[in-house]
């Protein structure tokens, strides 16, 4: 749920990512929601074949040097340095999440000072998270979150894209396609994917009641769509058919 704004950048070698997966205007194209894309996306193949294209189309890490870079150009006042001991346990279980996709050291987590309760990825180096959702959120929850936003990273450059040309619709098709990591992220390291729903509920909840409307609202599915495709993609992993 990239509540963040940031600054996306580019990422290299996302050619193969389009080769093994599809590309998404191409399977867009043959079907009429959101929903459908997502699930095509990964059902067309056996829940075996998906984590192994996923595993082969992993973008290339950011350089060394980059990756500083990104880090220090962030501000440092907007950083929550001085966290609880329970904040820190509830962080503790990201790496468990990360490490299926990057070797340890790959992405940062930094806490920060944000009005929203969110969790977003910058340049495709930090992993941020507001201290209201560190707070509003269990452990489980912030992994799953974390989960989705590192599925962002496979498709940088097409949400890229898809902000500059406000193109909604495909947005929240790439919202999707990124919960459909997230699910099978979080089997493969033994959590509920459930958590992913009941973390956006919280997150979704909170900021309605405390600010509103976001402004860019219509470029995310709807909580119920979200959660047909987990549910969905649950049934598909464990053997079933997701329809």
């Amino acid at each position: 749920m990239c509540n963040i704004d940031c600054n996306r950048r580019c990422s290299r070698g996302l050619w193969l990512a389009a080769t093994l997966l599809g590309s998404l205007p191409a399977i867009a194209a043959a079907r009429d929601t959101p929903l459908e894309a997502a699930l095509h996306y990964f059902t067309r193949f056996d829940p075996a074949g998906a984590v192994a294209a996923l595993e082969q189309a992993r973008p290339p890490a950011l350089s060394v040097e980059t990756r500083r870079a990104v880090l220090a150009a962030l501000p440092p006042e907007g950083e929550v340095r001085n966290l609880s001991a329970g904040q820190r346990r509830k962080l503790a279980g990201i790496d468990r999440v990360l490490a299926l996709h990057r070797p340890e050291g790959t992405y940062e987590i930094k806490v920060v000072h944000a009005v929203q309760a969110s969790l977003g990825l910058h340049a495709r180096t930090v992993v941020l998270i507001s201290e209201r959702a560190l707070d509003l959120l269990d452990a489980e929850e912030i992994q799953a979150l974390a989960a989705h936003e590192i599925g962002h990273d496979y498709f940088w450059a097409e949400y890229r894209d898809a902000r500059r040309q406000r193109d909604g619709a495909r947005l929240q098709k790439l919202e999707l396609l990124c919960d459909g990591i997230a699910v099978i992220t979080l089997r493969r390291v033994g959590l509920d994917p459930a958590r992913l729903i009941s973390g956006l509920e919280r997150l979704s909840w909170y900021n309605a009641e405390t600010l509103g409307a976001a402004r860019n609202e219509d470029d995310y599915p709807g909580l119920d769509v979200r959660k047909k495709l987990v549910r969905a993609l649950v049934r598909w992993l464990s053997g079933g058919t997701p329809d």
